[in-house]
């Protein structure tokens, strides 16, 4: 892991592309948030994101929920986001599945939406989804759309970003802890330490236990996350910075709905698996299905300030990432079912080297370059196989996959041009990136057999390499421009358009031969050949907006279109008469964003938002040699079209009172939208007492949160593909959303 790398943050980004968070330079002014006390508004974080809606302290703490650890359930509060956990914790995804949605798109292949301090240290598949607790963190930015070059890094940016900003160690020692219980056993212990400047240095340390029963069936969930920061500043020109974050991470997954039960939502809401130990050769016992996963993060900052204020800076990073899932595949009859065991164990690695320089008054410079390796899994590499005895015990059973693992490895240099001329804001970049998709050695033909060791090791060495599901590692380049330009018409009046060009990539590819390998083989197809075909997918990404304040009121209409190539759908070869998911459909997808935000008084705060979002292929399906399936123009699935989200804060005294609602229009599980799924609205409640000064007390304050305050019945999200079909094999599952809860917070600052 010899890693050289560098990191940049994009100094003058005047870009806005988000409807109702994208805010110019006299909105960090007018609009209240975080500053006055209010979380019921949306804020930039400042000239270097001015293009991101950002959540402050106190929107962090309201929209996370009960149990904060979910830097989702906080973005999910902006038009056109689609954020809908099952549960309180919001970590309850599956290991195919990331309940989210930014205008309609959902995360394609191994790429992570989170990032911390702008590095790019989460992936899917694996944990480390909450390992950072939200006490810990100051501010929250998220991106779609344009998205600035160092705040975009990644395997994907497709759907944008989710930017954490840790909350520094405090210039004075302060000890805060919280205690939370709820309903379902929810329980939640947070403890964080300060020490205070302590001559150039400063830290803190913080631990928190968090433990809790599902709303249904048997399952609960235990988690542990572990965080220190430590900043050294001996002038006024050098500082540094670095940050560790470690979370243990155990819980159960939920039963997926088939359609015929969510059709038939009340009978089945609390449906769930086999909570009786399997005495008989049944697969669906919930402790079979489940995942454990052990994160490391490491981040560190080191920057220099020259005499000409220009800026070096140089940020490294690593995450570490080991556990595994359990889970059972649904066929029809679930005596036959396999459990599969998928293990996970990948490093992320890299560094943003950046140099920032003023040019003129009017511009600013900043050079960057960004080097990063992420290892396999990504597809998934290694799995293993047990089926269920008569008696209802697990039987190993050898590999159903089984790769040696690799490395994609990225290089993108960059630079970005930005700066204000009279009425005008701008910034132009250019990001460079080379990316090298790792190859792949497959050992899984003649794996799936009980007499191949259980050792994955060992077991590379009893199996052949199989050059039929075996490819090179393959080399995708892409220029990534974009460009932001707003026009102040008057003080409290801006227009803006922004455009930029974003990237990902489906890995569907490998596990899908793996599956089909007898049928590829006898038509002479290897994966390499078909490997060859595969294209990035690029997302050309267009907003036109308007920021217009009145007194501390905001409002921000936007409209977006985005233009997509290389979209991944499973489809009919014509040259090798085969169906396999290719990256190389066209898809569009365009909308309109609303949102008005402010201080309605002294006492009132408020934040109320509308989205509509269009996102279809644009062309049909061939599915055979003779068939071609209508999907043009349809909605992906689980994007829903429209949604309306709101809240209100009235305050009085030391009380504050907060209703929370969110529509969700209807959604379809599959692209040819045979199985609807109806819209529902959900309304949460908080209350939020702030005690009186005691002597050794700095602050103090009680939260009561009531989740789903009136019980609503609803499916949470649909775990499916863009492209499902009626006709697959594989049908969506539908997760129940979660009941009403009711939960309290104690929290202290001594």
């Amino acid at each position: 892991m010899n890693v050289t790398g560098k990191r940049a943050l994009v100094f003058s980004l005047i870009a806005l592309c988000n409807l109702y968070g994208q805010d110019s330079y006299q909105l960090e002014e007018v609009v209240a948030t975080g500053k006055t006390g209010s979380a019921t508004a949306f804020e930039t974080g400042g000239k270097e994101n001015i293009n991101s809606q950002g959540y402050n302290k106190d929107a962090i703490d309201l929209y996370s929920g009960p149990i904060g650890i979910s830097a989702l359930k906080v973005v999910g509060m902006s038009p056109s986001v689609d954020y809908q956990p099952a549960e309180v914790f919001g970590s309850n995804e599956t290991s195919f599945h990331d309940p989210l949605r930014i205008r309609g798109k959902s995360q394609s292949g191994p790429g992570g939406v989170y990032m911390l301090e702008s590095l790019p240290i989460s992936g899917n598949p694996g944990g480390g989804k909450t390992i950072f607790d939200l006490e810990n963190i100051s501010w929250i930015d998220l991106y779609k759309g344009y998205m600035p070059a160092e705040k975009s890094l990644g395997f994907s940016n497709l759907i944008g970003k989710v930017d954490m900003m840790v909350d520094r160690p405090k210039k004075e020692m302060e000890t805060t802890v919280s205690q939370t219980v709820g309903s379902d056993h929810a329980l939640r212990t947070f403890l964080r330490f300060d020490t205070g400047q302590m001559g150039d240095v400063s830290a803190f340390g913080s631990v928190s236990k968090t433990s809790g029963d599902k709303w249904k069936g048997e399952g609960d969930l235990d988690r542990t996350n572990v965080m220190l920061g430590m900043t050294y500043r001996p002038n006024d020109n050098f500082k540094s910075e670095l940050f560790f974050a470690h979370s243990e991470d155990d819980h159960n997954n939920y039963y997926g709905l088939s359609y015929a039960e969510a059709k038939d939502l009340d009978t089945n809401y609390k449906k769930d698996w086999n909570t009786a130990y399997p005495t008989t050769k049944n697969a669906n016992y919930y402790d079979w299905n489940k995942q454990s996963f052990t994160d490391d993060v490491v981040t560190a900052n080191l920057e220099y300030r020259f005499a000409n204020d220009s800026v070096l800076s140089f940020k490294p990073y690593y995450s570490k990432d080991r556990g595994e899932y359990w889970f059972t595949n649904m066929p029809a009859t679930p005596a036959t079912s396999p459990v599969t065991q998928w293990l996970v164990d990948h490093d992320r690695y890299g560094a943003v080297l950046a140099y920032e320089i003023p040019i003129i008054e009017e511009m600013a410079m900043k050079i960057g370059y960004w080097y990063g390796e992420q290892d396999l899994p990504g597809p998934p590499t290694s799995r293993r196989m047990y089926t269920v005895s008569n008696t209802g015990q697990l039987k190993y059973n050898g590999w159903n996959t089984l790769a040696e693992e690799s490395t994609h490895t990225f290089s993108s240099p960059f630079v970005q041009f930005s700066g204000d001329i009279k009425d005008f804001s701008y910034a132009f970049g250019i990001r460079y990136l080379d990316f090298k998709l790792a190859g792949i050695n497959s050992h899984t033909a003649g794996a799936n057999s009980a007499a191949v060791s259980s050792d994955y090791d060992t077991a590379l060495s009893q199996v052949a390499l199989d050059p039929w599901s075996s490819v090179a590692s393959k080399t995708f380049t892409e220029w990534l421009p974009s460009a932001y330009l707003g026009y102040k018409i008057t003080s409290n009046t801006e227009v803006y358009f922004d455009y930029g060009r974003s990237y990902g990539y489906d890995v569907n590819l490998f596990p899908t031969y793996i599956s089909n390998r007898a049928t590829y083989v006898s038509k002479g197809v290897s994966l390499q050949k078909l490997w060859d075909k595969q294209n990035l997918e690029i997302s050309d990404n267009y907003d036109i907006g308007l920021k217009y304040s009145i007194g501390s009121i905001v409002l921000s209409p936007n409209l977006f279109y985005t233009k997509v190539s290389g979209k991944q759908a499973t489809i009919y070869d014509t040259q090798y008469g085969i169906n396999y998911p290719t990256n190389n459909l066209d898809a569009e997808s365009y909308g309109a964003e609303f949102a008005i935000s402010g201080a309605a008084t002294e006492s009132i705060d408020f934040l109320a938002s509308a989205f509509y979002n269009r996102y279809y292929y644009t062309e049909d399906f061939q599915t055979s040699a003779l068939a071609t399936t209508s999907t043009k123009n349809n909605q992906v699935p689980d994007a829903p079209r429209q949604g309306l989200k709101g809240s209100m804060t009235y305050k009085m005294g030391s009380w504050k009172f907060t209703p929370i609602v969110r529509y969700t229009a209807s959604r379809y599980g599959n692209v040819e939208h045979t199985q609807e799924i109806p819209s529902f609205t959900t309304v949460d409640f908080n209350v939020d007492y702030k005690l009186p000064k005691i002597q050794g007390i700095k602050e103090g304050d009680v939260q009561l949160s009531f989740v789903n305050l009136l019980d609503k019945h609803y499916i949470a999200s649909i775990v499916t593909p863009d492209n499902a079909l009626a006709a697959d094999t594989t049908q969506p599952t539908y997760l129940s959303g979660m009941p009403f809860g009711v939960y309290l917070t104690l929290g202290m600052k001594f």
